[in-house]
């Protein structure tokens, strides 16, 4: 995602500067350092106004704690898993009865695999539905993080202090980044110390395969890599060309060299497509789908048909205030008589705490929606005639889902200009546009185009 005034030029120098200089040849450990920095940095010269979670420094510590002590049990019990899968805990948001299930892994662990579950604690809002978990956790992976971290700074990796010396008065001089070198330092150290540690809980797992449900799991995928355990990566949001994980087919290296997964678990075809000129795209990309559009494609085939017009728009904690004002104006340009019903989503992570859309709730037509609340947005989206957002992949979603997703034109949404077809997905200009689509809502999908159907059974076929 880019936004306006110098963001596209500092992502231009950066990309500009990582191939004159070839930043990726340079290998730590046998894996390239800047690797680990493209996604981070990127971030920063990118600046979108994002909202960020935040948790207590205190908490964290005392979570790392616990968690060691687990870790220890674990390592001291040992005990061959077939499966180790890494989550979030936000991912606990399909309800069965009265406990919840994790969207990304539990319809494959409810196949009777072994397994051990390492869930990260992105949202405190979620603690309930934790609690009633259908697989509980086995282990808080903060305890990489925290013992990664610390090591990095007690036994810093020396043989790339000099590539990081260099590197910060590169990205000041070119891109007009300014970091230090033991700020870059430091996360190469953290992946090589995370990836010691997830080996020693590899070693004693032994699992034949390893499935994370987002990128960036640099130390686990290094780790696995150096264990001879298959790596697999499920699509988390949008994943394209652009994504500063996705490595351009113009690098060089092998798989273990670049942190490549050994399967990038996609949604759908279109995702493979957009991945062209990747080297993810080319040799690793496969299509499997996503368990809660299989559900959701279940209810919409059932839903019945009303005069009231139904709205959802998903929130993703970015340029929240303007895109409160969007939707005032939105709401004032309605026209005369129609009935209608909008239903704020916010996100499960990026929306704690957000109060920008309160004052909204006013009119009775108008719901905001708790990230850990349900309905969750697939159950949204199942029953709407139109879907709204920025730049959020529930654009995709909805596309696949034959719902009309309207691009609102805020900070960010320039990522999605090129997936505007008119059709599916359509740019909104101004707050009245959105109206003028409504009509022409019920436009069928090309299902498997956007996600292909069969989730569970076709990530278990992976694993076979």
């Amino acid at each position: 995602m880019q936004r306006d005034g110098d963001q596209p030029s500092r992502l231009e120098a950066l990309h500009a500067l990582e191939r004159r200089k070839d930043l990726f040849a340079f290998k730590v450990d046998g894996w390239s350092a800047w690797r680990v920095l493209r996604n981070p940095l990127h971030r920063q010269a990118e600046a979108l106004p994002l909202a960020k979670p935040t948790q207590a420094q205190s908490s964290r510590v005392l979570s790392a704690l616990r968690g060691s002590l687990r870790l220890l049990g674990l390592l001291v019990a040992g005990g061959r898993r077939e499966l180790l899968v890494k989550t979030c805990r936000s991912g606990l948001r399909l309800p069965v009865g009265d406990r919840f299930r994790d969207v990304y892994f539990d319809g494959l662990l409810e196949t009777g695999r072994s397994f051990a579950k390492l869930e990260e604690i992105n949202s405190p809002d979620f603690d309930r539905q934790a609690a009633a978990s259908c697989f509980p956790a086995t282990l808080d992976p903060v305890v990489f993080t925290f013992w990664g971290m610390l090591l990095a700074r007690l036994l810093p990796v020396r043989a790339a202090q000099d590539y990081c010396d260099r590197l910060a008065v590169l990205l000041e001089q070119e891109v007009g980044l300014v970091l230090s070198a033991r700020w870059l330092l430091s996360r190469i150290s953290t992946a090589y110390w995370q990836s010691r540690l997830y080996e020693l809980l590899l070693r004693r797992l032994k699992p034949r395969a390893v499935l994370v449900s987002d990128t960036g799991e640099y130390g686990l995928s290094i780790a696995c890599k150096r264990q001879g355990v298959r790596f697999v990566e499920l699509q988390h949001g949008v994943f394209d060309a652009v994504h500063p994980d996705a490595i351009p087919t113009w690098v060089s290296g092998t798989p273990v060299e670049l942190v490549l997964p050994d399967v990038l678990a996609c949604r759908g075809d279109y995702w493979i497509e957009q991945l062209d000129g990747t080297r993810q795209g080319r040799d690793h990309a496969r299509p499997v789908g996503n368990e809660l559009i299989d559900r959701a494609r279940a209810r919409r085939k059932q839903r019945q048909s009303r005069a009231e017009l139904s709205l959802v728009l998903s929130s993703q904690g970015l340029d929240s205030e303007r895109l409160a004002q969007w939707i005032k104006a939105l709401v004032a340009a309605a026209p005369a008589g129609l009935s209608w019903q909008l239903a704020i989503k916010l996100h499960p992570v990026y929306d704690a705490g957000n109060r920008a859309f309160a004052p909204l709730c006013s009119d009775h037509r108008i719901r905001v929606i708790g990230g850990a609340e349900q309905p969750n947005i697939f159950d949204l989206m199942a029953e709407a005639d139109l879907h709204l957002s920025i730049a959020s992949a529930c654009h995709f979603d909805a596309a696949a889902l034959g719902v009309p997703s309207v691009v609102i034109p805020l900070a960010g949404h320039e990522a999605m200009l090129k997936a505007v077809d008119g059709r599916l997905i359509h740019l909104a200009r101004q707050p009245a546009d959105p109206w003028s689509l409504c009509p022409d809502a019920g436009v069928e999908a090309d299902a498997q185009r956007y996600s292909e159907p069969g989730f569970v059974f076709n990530l278990a076929r992976l694993l076979a």
